[in-house]
């Protein structure tokens, strides 16, 4: 479908072209004034048109780049008193132009055509965009019109040749192949281009009065708006030099600066002025002010090497684009050096007294005003910005009735906001629009050009206390009161989760404590009855049974015989009835240390077994609960006992300590035994409930229990219980 919607696309395209094709074949000819009266709308659509008319200009004209053949550019056809520029670059950009390069190479200044082409909107009037053309013979020019300047000033004479005069107020180097003059009327200024040549230099031309003729254009913005005019001349006779500039640019006539642009019977001079005063600000390159008295003026371009202080000549052309007359195009040279005027304070309170004086007809303090005047201003200041890329940094300064920005091409950054100063600079006066009032425009805004940083003088620091640090303080007094809160809000649920733990800590240690003791009382009363019962009734059985040896069997044949055999079994069973007696019964400290009761159980435990028992306390160790201590020590006996039953070990360390903070109760039982692979070992469901005995032990007193051990290496076991205050209170 893609292919198809292309295909059907480009048939009505080619149509459309065949179509204008043979429409410009057969369009009529039309005058120049008609295709010129079509409105920009229209020209957008690229109607045909065919005209006819006399080459009056080449490649001059808005696509001229200087690079190529005039013709090849673009060139201008009149026809009476009508005209219209060709743009032959854009056709041949385009493809547009279906003739040889030949045709239009051969063009020349009075060659008579007749085009076939478009219309196109162009830059501000409408051109045409040639599609082919034809050489009628060579035509006369017709002569330049001398035009209302009120036509020319407003763009209606574009593309006619007209005849002007003016004074000559500036001269620029354009693309380093033409002039382009300033040339001023009286009713306005017009910028004319014309080619260099040796006869026409800015020597000559500059503050002369001249008549030029040419092609009249427009400079434009771009939105193809009208600026102003702008001529176009093609050869120096087309130059007329109705007054030649003095020799001398400062021959011309001196006025003091408060009367640079005061009336005069014959109007505002067009040649230069000469005014003379000190320098106070230069920008070079761009602008100077000088002041003589309470009178400044702007002067444009600045001259270069020039010092605040050089009292100085400047010979120029009144410049009224400001609110108050300045210089442009000026010369200037040094006199002498002498110190700057002294600045004069102010205030927009009193600009404005003044500006209300002035209207009333009644005297004021500076007759001349104060814009570009050198003045002081007070004020605290509200913020420091910048640099800009030019280097310069904006000082905002509260002046009490009014903000002033002072423009400073130097290092602000140590001021702070807050800081009373004084400021020295040039005044920059800011008006309300024009049309307000009939005369003297109301000041609005006081602005300074400030120097440097030695205008600046500091009169008091600002006061700590800011608005700024206020906002600040109460910021951080707030965020503290919330953290302080959300802090209280946490530390109540830290509190209330740990007291919770305690509790439930205390809890399972009381539990602890009232098992171990309960377990201890029946050990004793399991001891007792052991011993009042079986061992006494083993001990009657033994006392029977070796009186019937006695009496039966003669004292040879006592040891071979069936009722020895039975004796001594009878006082096995009570060597290991009165251990396990012992060990029931030997928990309870009884004013010994909790090493001693170690030793003490450890040896106990290993009698009758070939076995090195070493009991290794640290030096400082704490002191331990009864109920702690035998839990441990029962901890300790089975860990022992089970290393003589099962590991068969030839030494049995048992190291006790405590943490760093003499929070917990550490304990480690080694043995060199045969050792076993951890996870093999029985466990309850076989019988075996040892290890799982230690460990809930352990843990029943908030502590842990560690097993490590490997085939042939023995078995470590490491006992960590946790020591609290209250645990002496708990039995």
């Amino acid at each position: 479908m893609n292919w198809f919607r292309h295909i059907h696309t480009w048939f009505f395209i080619g149509c459309a072209l065949v179509g204008r094709a043979v429409a410009q074949e057969d369009s009529p000819l039309k005058s120049l004034a008609d295709v010129r009266a079509i409105t920009r709308a229209e020209a957008v659509k690229r109607p045909a048109v065919r005209v006819r008319g006399v080459v009056s200009l080449l490649g001059e004209g808005l696509a001229s780049s200087g690079r190529v053949a005039p013709a090849l550019s673009s060139f201008c056809i009149e026809e009476q008193t009508n005209g219209i520029w060709v743009t032959v670059s854009q056709a041949l950009r385009e493809g547009f132009w279906e003739g040889d390069e030949a045709t239009l190479l051969a063009l020349q200044e009075g060659t008579e055509i007749e085009l076939d082409g478009v219309l196109v909107e162009g830059a501000f009037a409408p051109n045409i965009l040639p599609r082919r053309l034809k050489a009628l013979g060579q035509k006369p020019l017709l002569p330049a019109l001398d035009v209302p300047l009120a036509r020319l000033m407003s763009g209606a004479e574009d593309v006619h040749r007209v005849r002007v005069t003016g004074v000559v107020q500036s001269i620029a180097d354009e693309s380093g192949t033409r002039w382009l003059l300033k040339v001023q009327t009286g009713l306005g200024h017009f910028l004319a281009r014309l080619p260099k040549l040796d006869s026409l230099t800015p020597t000559r031309l500059l503050d002369a009065e001249v008549r030029m003729s040419g092609l009249a254009a427009v400079s434009r913005n771009w939105r193809s708006e009208f600026v102003c005019p702008r001529l176009i001349v093609s050869h120096e006779k087309d130059i007329e030099i109705l007054q030649a500039p003095p020799a001398d640019p400062f021959a011309a006539l001196k006025v003091p600066l408060h009367a640079l642009d005061a009336f005069s019977p014959d109007g505002r001079p067009l040649h230069r002025r000469r005014i003379e005063g000190v320098v106070t600000y230069t920008e070079p390159g761009e602008f100077m002010v000088i002041q003589e008295g309470t009178a400044a003026v702007r002067i444009e371009p600045g001259a270069e090497n020039l010092k605040v202080g050089d009292r100085v000549e400047a010979a120029g052309f009144i410049d009224t684009s400001r609110e108050m007359a300045g210089m442009s195009g000026a010369q200037v040279r040094v006199i002498k050096h002498e110190p700057t005027p002294p600045p004069v304070s102010v205030s927009m309170t009193e600009i404005q007294d003044d500006y209300h004086q002035l209207r009333s007809g009644k005297p004021t303090r500076l007759p001349g005003g104060y814009d570009h005047l050198l003045v002081s201003v007070t004020g605290h200041v509200l913020s420091v910005q910048g640099p800009s890329q030019e280097g310069v940094q904006r000082l905002e300064l509260d002046c009490g009735d009014s903000v002033t920005t002072a423009f400073v091409r130097d290092s602000l950054q140590d001021l702070q906001p807050g800081t009373k100063l004084c400021a020295t600079g040039i005044a920059i006066m800011q008006y309300a629009p024009a049309g307000q009032t009939a005369n003297f425009a109301r000041p609005t805004r006081l602005d300074l050009l400030v120097r440097d940083r030695h205008d600046i003088a500091v009169l008091s620091a600002p006061s700590w206390w800011t608005i700024r640090r206020m906002l600040a303080a109460l910021f951080c007094a707030a965020a503290i009161a919330l953290g302080a809160l959300a802090w209280a809000s946490v530390l109540r649920r830290t509190v209330a989760r740990q007291t919770q733990l305690l509790a439930q800590e205390m809890r399972g240690r009381r539990d602890a404590a009232v098992e171990f003791q309960a377990a201890l009382r029946e050990r004793s009363r399991l001891a007792a009855n052991l011993h009042d019962t079986v061992l006494q009734t083993m001990t009657g059985i033994a006392y029977q049974i070796e009186a019937c040896e006695t009496e039966s069997l003669p004292e040879a044949e006592r040891k071979a015989n069936h009722l020895e055999t039975a004796r001594r079994m009878v006082q096995r069973g009570q060597e290991d009835l009165r251990n396990s007696v012992w060990a029931l019964r030997a928990l309870p400290m009884k004013e010994r240390t909790f090493t001693e009761a170690v030793r003490s159980v450890t040896q106990q435990i290993s009698a009758g077994h070939e076995v090195e028992i070493i009991v290794e306390p640290a030096n400082e160790l704490p002191v331990p609960a009864d109920f702690i201590a035998g839990n441990l020590l029962l901890i300790v006996q089975e860990a022992v006992h089970n290393a003589l039953k099962h590991a068969k070990p030839k030494q049995i360390r048992i190291s006790l300590s405590s943490s760093a903070d003499d929070a917990s109760f550490v304990i480690v039982v080694q043995d060199d035994g045969a050792g076993f692979v951890l996870g093999s070992q029985p466990g309850a469901n076989e019988g075996h409930f040892g290890l799982d005995g230690m460990r809930e032990r352990a843990e029943r007193l908030g502590g842990t229990l560690e097993l490590k051990s490997t085939p042939g290496s023995g078995t470590c076991l490491r006992i960590e219980v946790p020591l609290r205050s209250f645990d002496h209170d708990l039995v």
